[in-house]
C-alpha cells in the first residue's frame, strides 16, 4: 500500500495536485473502490462536501459494505446540515455493519434532533456492546451524561461523568485530546464554511461595516471583488506588497508574496489581502500567534480566550524590499510549510519557551514588555479581536440556529485565531482555524495539554457531590435552569488560564 500512502500524504499537502491525479485514476479505472474512496477523501479535505458525497456514494455502489464510505456519506450529510439524512444513513451502516462508530453518530444526531431518550438508549446500547478498550468509551460517556442531563436525569449523568473523569485522571492528555478533536470534527454545521477563507473574508468585510472594532487587513475575494481590488491597488492606500491566499487550501499550501497583482487578478479562486509589512520582529523574524477561543454556550452566549498561545517564526530573517517577495520563508509563518528549512529550530525541551522557531504567547509577551511594550495591553486588544470575531458569528446568527437543538447537544467548541502582531504593537486579525491542530512540537503540546485539561474540567463538573445538601440535590432534579446555572459556575471555577469574553 505504499502508493496509497503517498496519495494521502498528497492529499494531506498538496490537496489540488491529488484531486487532479485521482481524477486521471478513477476515469481510467471507473471500477475501483480505492480511486473513488481516495477522490471523495480529497473533496473532504478541502471541505467541497456535495462533491465528496457523490464520490462516497459512488463508492458504496461499487462496495455496498464500504464501511468509511458509509459513514462518510452520513458525515458529509451531518457537515452539509441534513441531520435526519445523516441520522439515516448512520442507520443504514450500522444495519449492515453494526459498527460502533454509525451507533455513536446515531445517539448524536438522536440529541441534535431533539429525541433525548433514543439518543440515552443508543449511548446506552453503545456502552453496553463496547469492549472495555474500546476508543468509543469516552464520546459515548460524554454523550451519555449531555443526553441524560437534557432529560432531566442529572443524578445518573454525574454517574457516567464519574467514569469519564476516572479516565481522565489516568490519561489526561489522551483522553482530552481525542474529546477535543471529535468534538470539532463534529460541531454545529455551520462552522464549516468559517474555514472557506473567502467566506471568512467576506464576513469580515461586511462586519467591519457595521462594527469597525476588528482590526485586519484589507481583503478581497476574486472574482468578485476584482473590481474593488484594481480600484485599490491604484489608490493612495495601495501597499507595496500582496499576499494571495488559494480559497481552500490550509498549512501555508499555495500562498505567495508578491507586489505584481497581475496574475493574482487572472485567477478565480483566491483570496487577496494587504500584506502587513511592519511586523513586530523576533530577533530579526517575523512570527504570528495562534490564539484560542472557546464557545461553551450558545443560549446564553457564553465565550472565552485562552491567556497562553503558540508563536510560530519563520525561518528566514525578515527583509520588507519588494524586490524579495517572493521568499515565502522570511514572509509565511506556517511551520508546517517550512519542515527541513534549516533555518527552522523546533526546540525539543518544552520548557523552553522562548527560543526557536516556536515560541509561547508569554514569552512574546515578556520580549515586548522588554522593548517598552504594556504586555496587558497587548493582551487586552488580543481579547478584544477575540470578541470582534465571536459578535460577528453571533450576528450571521450561528448561535441562534444551534440553540434550536437541546441545550447539551453540542460540546464546547474549541477554536483559532491567527493574529499578526506590528511594530506599534497591536494585534491583527489574520485567519480564523475551525479546528485547530492537537499535536506538535514539546512546546506545543504541553501548552495545548494545560489548556485541553482546562476545557475537560470546565464541560465535565459533576453537579453533587457528597456534601450536595439534599434540598439543593432536590432543586437541580426539579430544574433545569438552577442546572444550567450551576454549570455555569463550575465552567468558572474550572477555567484556568481562560478569560470571559465581554459580548
Amino acid at each position: 500500500m505504499p502508493l496509497v500512502d503517498d496519495i494521502k500524504d498528497l492529499i494531506e499537502h498538496e490537496t489540488s495536485e491529488a484531486q487532479q491525479l485521482l481524477r486521471i485514476v478513477a476515469d481510467a479505472m471507473p471500477r475501483s473502490v480505492e480511486a473513488h474512496l481516495l477522490l471523495a477523501a480529497s473533496h473532504l479535505r478541502r471541505l467541497e462536501l456535495a462533491q465528496a458525497l457523490i464520490y462516497y456514494r459512488e463508492t458504496v455502489e461499487l462496495d455496498p459494505k464500504n464501511d468509511e464510505a458509509l459513514r462518510s456519506v452520513g458525515f458529509c450529510l451531518l457537515a452539509m446540515g441534513d441531520y435526519e439524512g445523516a441520522l439515516a444513513a448512520f442507520r443504514h451502516a450500522f444495519q449492515l455493519l453494526s459498527g460502533a462508530g454509525s451507533l455513536r453518530f446515531i445517539a448524536l444526531l438522536c440529541h441534535r434532533l431533539g429525541r433525548v431518550e433514543e439518543a440515552v438508549q443508543a449511548y446506552e446500547r453503545l456502552l453496553a456492546n463496547c469492549q472495555p478498550t474500546s476508543g468509543e468509551i469516552p464520546f459515548a460517556l460524554q454523550g451519555l451524561a449531555a443526553a441524560l442531563r437534557d432529560a432531566g436525569r442529572p443524578i445518573v449523568a454525574d454517574h457516567y461523568l464519574r467514569d469519564l473523569i476516572e479516565r481522565f485522571s489516568r490519561d489526561k492528555i489522551g483522553v482530552s485530546s481525542k474529546l477535543i478533536a471529535r468534538n470539532n470534527s463534529d460541531d454545529f454545521h455551520e462552522w464549516s464554511p468559517y474555514a472557506d477563507k473567502s467566506r471568512l473574508a467576506a464576513s469580515f468585510n461586511a462586519r467591519r461595516a457595521v462594527d469597525p472594532a476588528g482590526r485586519f487587513p484589507e481583503s478581497f475575494v476574486l472574482p468578485q471583488d476584482r473590481a474593488a481590488l484594481e480600484a485599490f491597488a491604484q489608490g493612495p492606500d495601495a501597499p507595496a506588497l500582496y499576499i494571495v491566499k488559494p480559497i481552500r487550501a490550509s498549512g501555508g499550501q499555495g500562498i505567495s508574496v508578491t507586489a505584481d497583482l497581475r496574475p493574482a487578478l487572472a485567477r478565480d479562486d483566491v483570496v487577496v489581502q494587504r500584506y502587513l509589512d511592519r511586523p513586530y520582529l523576533i530577533e530579526g523574524h517575523k512570527g504570528h500567534c495562534r490564539i484560542y477561543g472557546l464557545i461553551t454556550s450558545a443560549d446564553p452566549l457564553r465565550a472565552y480566550v485562552y491567556s497562553e498561545g503558540i508563536v510560530r517564526i519563520a525561518p528566514e530573517p525578515y527583509d520588507p524590499d519588494p524586490a524579495k517577495a517572493g521568499g515565502v520563508s522570511m514572509h509565511v509563518t506556517n511551520t508546517a510549510l517550512h519542515l527541513g528549512h534549516p533555518g527552522l529550530q523546533i526546540g525539543q525541551d518544552a520548557s523552553q519557551d522562548d527560543t526557536g522557531s516556536i515560541r509561547s504567547l508569554s514569552a512574546l509577551l515578556r520580549r515586548m514588555a522588554a522593548d517598552g511594550f504594556d504586555p496587558a495591553q497587548v493582551f487586552g486588544e488580543i481579547k478584544a479581536l477575540m470578541e470582534w470575531l465571536v459578535r460577528m458569528v453571533a450576528a450571521e446568527g450561528l448561535f441562534a440556529r444551534q440553540a434550536a437543538s437541546p441545550p447539551r447537544a453540542y460540546p464546547p467548541k474549541l477554536f483559532g485565531l491567527d493574529v499578526l502582531i506590528d511594530q506599534d504593537g497591536h494585534p491583527w486579525l489574520i485567519e480564523m482555524q475551525r479546528t485547530p491542530a492537537a499535536r506538535g512540537a514539546p512546546l506545543v503540546e504541553k501548552i495545548n495539554a494545560e489548556m485541553y485539561a482546562s476545557v475537560f474540567r470546565m464541560a465535565h463538573a459533576p453537579l453533587f457531590d457528597d456534601n450536595t445538601p439534599p434540598e439543593l440535590m432536590a432543586a437541580l432534579r426539579a430544574d433545569d435552569t438552577l442546572r444550567r446555572r450551576r454549570e455555569a459556575e463550575l465552567e468558572v471555577l474550572n477555567r484556568g488560564k481562560f478569560v470571559p469574553l465581554a459580548l
